[in-house]
């Protein structure tokens, strides 16, 4: 289970991170500035529901920066998407976004449960010998 959720983690991180570099010069150097900060805090999520709350939060920055879309778990409705933004990019984090939705129906052990994880924060040299072994 717990490889799912990383996965879930993995996955968000990596299409908000190219959300992010893709429209880099549409959203400005001010909220560029601001995701470089304030994501970087977010990547020590650890728990299912952690992941779940983050993808929200990301899900709300988007959506002051264009994008406008209906969201759930396992729904994705778009009703528009800034025409300077990149939309592939756009949808793909919209989709991922409500995926993470779905975490909340997990168990409440499994989705406060944390995951190991490997920060640039809190280096562990047994979980980067377990990751790469």
């Amino acid at each position: 289970m717990q490889d799912a959720i990383k996965l879930f983690r993995t996955q968000l991180f990596d299409a908000f991170w190219d959300w992010v570099e893709t429209n880099k010069e549409v959203i400005g150097e001010k909220w560029y500035k601001f995701f470089q900060k304030e994501g970087k805090h977010a990547e020590n999520v650890n728990t299912a529901g952690g992941i779940m709350a983050t993808s929200m939060w990301m899900f709300s920055m988007i959506a002051n920066l264009g994008v406008s879309a209906g969201i759930g778990p396992n729904r994705v409705q778009i009703h528009q998407i800034d025409k300077r933004l990149n939309k592939k990019s756009s949808i793909r984090l919209l989709h991922i976004i409500s995926c993470c939705m779905c975490l909340q129906y997990l168990p409440q052990e499994i989705r406060e449960k944390p995951i190991p994880i490997i920060s640039s924060e809190k280096f562990s040299l047994k979980l980067f010998t377990e990751k790469h072994s």
